[in-house]
């Protein structure tokens, strides 16, 4: 059995990481994929940071680490302080 290893992240999201969470496997068990995505909504909460759906079906979800841009217009990510590398 897997398990969802959520406790400890929010130190990494402070620093900067990058959590992708991948719920395509759980697509036969839909009580089972709201479950772990709701608790990925709850980090996101925690941390203070937002999630988002990186597909149609939300079944691949990131949380992006603080200090990290995303630009929802332009559909690029990237550090805050390369802000001017993007724009190039």
């Amino acid at each position: 059995m897997h398990r969802l290893q959520l406790e400890g992240i929010e130190g990494n999201l402070s620093m900067g990481d990058m959590v992708i969470v991948d719920l395509n496997q759980l697509n036969h068990m839909p009580s089972q994929q709201s479950v772990c995505s709701r608790r990925v909504q709850d980090l996101g909460e925690r941390s203070g940071l937002p999630v988002f759906a990186l597909n149609e079906d939300d079944s691949l979800l990131m949380v992006a680490g603080a200090m990290m841009r995303v630009d929802t217009h332009k559909h690029r990510l990237g550090a805050a302080s390369h802000d001017r590398a993007f724009d190039n």
